[in-house]
């Protein structure tokens, strides 16, 4: 996250006061575990100094994205942020199992009332696996595409 800048938008349109008060808003609702982690919030404000100061300011961190798509040729998926973010797919469809098989387990020892809650939990978890599934399936790299960027210079 320390990477992660988030930029906000609009400040032309909006006052001052109730821009300043729904960017914090966010902070401290949307935007609080990537914050915590060090993720940064920025105002990008319709210049190019604004566009500089957002990803310039960045403790010096690369631009490794845009260099691995334009320079390297490679496909998002082969890129560190497609992988990285492959990894961390697999780490939650992982761990949305593991807490799945453990609220299956306990819903056999509770009664009809708590059963039914935890079905309707396991329902939720259940959709949050096959969406992060389906998530996982977009970052897998065609064989044909693979074969294509062995023979790339």
């Amino acid at each position: 996250m320390p990477n992660v800048v988030i930029a906000t938008t609009m400040w032309g349109k909006v006052k001052q006061e109730n821009g300043v008060r729904r960017e914090q808003e966010r902070k401290e609702e949307y935007w609080k575990d990537m914050v915590a982690n060090g993720c940064r919030v920025e105002r990008f404000k319709d210049t190019h100094e604004s566009a500089w100061h957002v990803i310039g300011n960045n403790g010096g961190a690369k631009i490794q994205l845009s260099h691995e798509l334009v320079e390297r040729r490679l496909w998002l998926q082969q890129t560190t942020a497609g992988i990285t973010l492959n990894n961390e797919l697999q780490k939650l469809a992982k761990a949305q199992r593991e807490h799945a098989r453990k609220l299956r387990a306990q819903a056999k020892n509770e009664n009809a009332l708590v059963v039914e809650q935890l079905n309707q939990q396991l329902a939720e978890f259940d959709h949050k696996i096959a969406k992060t599934a389906d998530e996982l399936e977009k970052l897998k790299i065609p064989l044909a595409a693979q074969m294509l960027s062995l023979f790339k210079y």
